[in-house]
């Protein structure tokens, strides 16, 4: 694992920010949960999303970093530097793991680095060292 640069922190903003952006959303008078998720590309691209949830369609909702990386996918990116996902509610947010769902769909961008939170701060690690079946 390694500690995070200036890069890293600013991705670490940026999917906070989403996050914050769409814990507000409400979708038929029913708060949403507020996930963002920002990455950059191998090119220096940023994409970010939030998670798409709601109470009614769980098994149909989509991880805030499945939105990130389908609009990377969609403008020609097949490679993730790294990634990162954060929560928000209630004024406060963090930077959250990945779910395993979303570390078998990383697979596909290369073995990004990925922002995780630690007993020592966030640290970014590779995705086959969080993931026993990444590519290495």
């Amino acid at each position: 694992m390694r500690p995070l640069d200036q890069e890293d922190m600013e991705l670490v903003e940026t999917a906070c920010e989403v996050a914050e952006k769409f814990s507000s959303v409400r979708w038929n008078g029913e708060r949403l949960s507020g996930v963002g998720s920002a990455l950059r590309t191998k090119d220096g691209e940023i994409y970010s999303g939030p998670n798409i949830d709601h109470p009614e369609s769980a098994p149909c909702s989509i991880c805030a970093e499945y939105t990130a990386l389908a609009k990377a996918y969609s403008e020609g990116h097949t490679e993730v530097d790294t990634i990162v996902a954060c929560w928000h509610k209630n004024g406060d947010d963090g930077i959250l793991p990945p779910c395993g769902r979303c570390k078998e769909f990383m697979r596909l961008f290369g073995n990004p680095w990925v922002i995780i939170k630690t007993d020592d701060g966030p640290r970014k690690a590779r995705l086959d060292e969080i993931h026993p079946y990444a590519p290495g």
